[in-house]
C-alpha cells in the first residue's frame, strides 16, 4: 500500500509540474509549500519502506530526495530547494539541542579518556591525512595547479578539514531509530560532538590563513576575531538560551514542543545573521539543561513530540541537494578522499580506543559512527565554495562529491555496526514518548 501511495504522489506531482503554469500554481510561495508537503509525505513513505528492508529510515529520506530532486526526476527544482533549506538550520539546531541534552557528563565520565584519544588520533589525525592527500593530488586538481607551495598547503588544509566533518544528526537519528545504548553509541556521540567543535575551530583557522594568502593582506586578523566571537560568543549565549528554555519548561506544563521548535528556528536564523554558530548555540543550551537543571528528560520529550516533520524534510532536502553531477566531474579524487577518510577514521578509532583501554566493541565498531556526513559537512561545503569562488567549480564539485558519497552509504554501515555491537534495542523508550523521533535523523 505504501508503494502504491508513493507512486501516486509521484504521479500527482509530475502532473502538477507538467500542467501548471510557471511559477508553479501561480506563485513561488505556492510552489514551495506544495514541494514541502510533497517531500514530507513521500519521504515518510520512503523511510518506512527502507526500514522494511533493514536499512536506516534516513537513507530512505535521502534516496527519495535524490530521486525527485533536480539531478534526477526534477519534480523539485533548485528554486524550491533554495526556499526549503530553512529546514536545514532548524533541524541542525534541534539535533544539536538533542545531542546536548543526551550528553550527561556524569554518565559519560568513564568514556572521556576514550573520547579524547579517538578525537585526537581519529579525527585530528584523519584531518591531517586528508590534508596531505589533497596536497599530493594537487596535480589532478585544476583549482590547485600553479599555486605556490604555501598557498596550496593552506587550501589543502581547508579542504581536509571540510571533508573530515561528521554528522551528529545521523548519529542521533540512528541511535533513536534502533533504541541503541551502550559504550559504542555513547562514545560515538561524545566524539562527534567534540570533533564538531574541533572541525569548526580548524575550519575557521585554515580558511583565515587561506583567505589571507589568496586575498589582500589584513584578512587574518579579521578572521581570528570572527573565530573568537563565533566560538566563545556561541557558547556563552547558548548557555543563556538554556537558562531561558529551562525557565519556560519550569513555568509551563504544556506547549513545550512548539516553544522548542521556535527556539530552534530563532537559533538558526538569528544566529547566522549575527555570525554565531547555530550548532554551538544549541549544543551549549542542551548541555546546560541536561547537566545544570532537572529538565533534561522533559526537553528530550518535547523535542521528540515535534521534530519528526522537520527531520524528514531536512534529510529529503539534503538528498535533493546532492550534486550527482559532481561525481562525474571529480570522481577519482573524490573517491580517493572518501577512502582515505574512511581508513583514517576506522584505523584511528581502533588505535585511540586501544590506547585509552576502551572495550573491544568500541575498538571494532565506534569508527563506523564517524563516517556519515550530513548537516555540518553540507554547511562547511557551502561555506567553502562561497568563501573562495576564485577556486572555481571543480573545488565545489570535489567537496560536494565527497559529501554525497558519505551521505548516501555511510549511515548504512553505522546501522550495521550498531546491530552487530549488540547495542540495538538496549535503550528503553519512555512510555509517554511518541514513536516520531526514532524515525528521524543535525553540521
Amino acid at each position: 500500500m505504501q508503494v502504491i501511495l508513493l507512486l501516486a504522489l509521484l504521479g500527482l506531482m509530475h502532473a502538477t509540474r507538467t500542467f501548471s503554469p510557471v511559477p508553479l500554481a501561480g506563485s513561488v510561495p505556492a510552489s514551495v509549500v506544495m514541494a514541502g508537503g510533497f517531500l514530507l509525505l513521500t519521504a515518510l513513505f520512503a523511510g518506512n519502506l527502507a526500514k522494511g528492508i533493514h536499512m536506516p529510515r534516513l537513507t530512505g529520506y535521502l534516496m527519495l530526495g535524490i530521486a525527485v530532486g533536480p539531478q534526477v526526476l526534477g519534480l523539485v527544482t533548485e528554486g524550491m530547494l533554495g526556499q526549503l533549506r530553512i529546514f536545514n538550520g532548524v533541524a541542525i539546531a534541534l539535533i544539536a539541542l538533542t545531542a546536548g541534552a543526551e550528553l550527561d557528563l556524569k554518565t559519560m565520565r568513564p568514556l572521556f579518556r576514550g573520547i579524547a584519544w579517538i578525537t585526537l588520533l581519529a579525527v585530528v589525525g584523519t584531518g591531517v591525512l586528508l590534508t596531505g592527500t589533497a596536497f599530493l593530488m594537487r596535480g589532478w586538481l585544476s583549482f590547485m595547479s600553479g599555486m605556490e607551495t604555501g598557498t596550496a598547503l593552506a587550501v589543502a588544509a581547508m579542504l581536509g578539514t571540510t571533508v573530515a566533518a561528521q554528522s551528529p544528526a545521523v548519529v542521533v537519528a540512528l541511535r533513536k531509530e534502533l533504541n541503541a545504548d551502550g559504550p559504542v553509541s555513547r562514545t560515538v556521540l561524545g566524539v562527534v560532538i567534540v570533533s564538531d567543535l574541533v572541525v569548526i575551530l580548524f575550519f575557521a583557522l585554515t580558511s583565515s590563513v587561506a583567505r589571507g594568502l589568496l586575498s589582500p593582506s589584513g584578512q587574518q586578523a579579521a578572521g581570528l576575531g570572527t573565530l573568537v566571537w563565533e566560538v566563545a560568543g556561541s557558547a556563552v549565549i547558548g548557555v543563556l538560551i538554556g537558562v531561558l528554555v529551562a525557565a519556560f519548561l519550569r513555568s509551563l506544563s504544556e506547549g513545550g514542543a512548539l516553544f522548542v521548535v521556535m527556539v530552534g528556528f530563532l537559533t538558526a536564523e538569528v544566529g547566522q545573521r549575527v555570525h554565531l554558530d547555530p550548532l554551538l548555540l544549541a549544543l551549549a543550551a542542551g548541555v546546560f539543561i541536561r547537566n545544570a537543571t532537572s529538565y533534561g528528560d522533559r526537553l528530550h520529550h518535547e523535542i521528540e513530540s515535534a521534530s519528526l516533520p522537520v527531520y524528514i524534510s531536512f534529510f529529503a532536502v539534503a538528498g535533493a541537494s546532492i550534486h550527482l553531477d559532481a561525481l562525474a566531474i571529480v570522481g577519482l579524487p573524490a573517491l580517493t578522499l572518501v577512502l582515505v577518510r574512511g581508513l583514517g577514521f576506522l584505523g584511528g578509532t581502533r588505535l585511540g580506543a586501544r590506547v585509552a583501554g576502551s572495550e573491544e566493541m568500541v575498538r571494532r565498531y565506534a569508527g563506523f559512527g564517524l563516517l556519515p556526513q550530513a548537516g555540518l559537512a553540507l554547511a562547511l561545503a557551502s561555506l567553502f565554495t562561497r568563501s573562495f569562488p576564485q577556486l572555481g567549480d571543480q573545488s565545489a564539485a570535489l567537496v560536494f562529491g565527497v559529501v554525497a558519497l558519505n551521505e548516501m552509504f555511510a549511515p548504512i554501515l553505522y546501522r550495521v555496526a550498531l546491530v552487530r555491537s549488540g547495542e540495538a534495542e538496549k535503550l528503553a523508550e519512555p512510555p509517554s514518548a511518541p514513536e516520531a523521533l526514532p524515525q528521524a535523523e543535525t553540521v
